[in-house]
């Protein structure tokens, strides 16, 4: 059979669609030796666009999954000290909880930022900052 065949036994529009946005999410989705995702990375390097992109096709587990180090993409980017904004974009925004989300020692991605002193990249939206980290302190000390 010919590629133009082929191309005409294709699903309809709406059913390529479905098949493109599967496709889609799979790669999105897919993990490398170390746990991560290419959200992981994106968010490590702070790339806001990419990050923006990946979240189009992103599932709530692949926001909130941990890596081998038990470090979700929320609290790689506090780590790095990247503009951590990209919650506002994320199709899982009225959910914040997933910005409160402890990583392996208790600490929510605002406690990771402030010890960067960075809190500014996080508490632009529904962050508690009274939370006590796994050592009983609160951001507040740290700004």
């Amino acid at each position: 059979m010919d590629i133009d065949s082929q191309m005409m036994k294709t699903a309809s529009g709406e059913d390529f669609n479905m098949e493109v946005s599967e496709i889609q999410a799979s790669v999105v989705n897919e993990v490398n030796e170390l746990g991560e995702t290419a959200l992981f990375t994106a968010a490590k390097k702070g790339h806001l666009d990419v990050v923006k992109e990946l979240l189009k096709y992103s599932n709530k587990e692949t926001v909130t999954k941990k890596n081998k180090s038990r470090l979700d993409p929320l609290h790689i980017a506090a780590s790095q000290g990247h503009h951590v904004r990209m919650m506002r974009c994320h199709p899982f925004e009225a959910d914040a909880a997933i910005v409160m989300l402890p990583d392996k020692f208790g600490n929510t991605a605002l406690h990771v930022a402030t010890r960067k002193k960075r809190a500014e990249v996080i508490i632009e939206r529904d962050s508690r900052t009274d939370l006590p980290d796994i050592e009983k302190s609160s951001d507040s000390q740290w700004r």
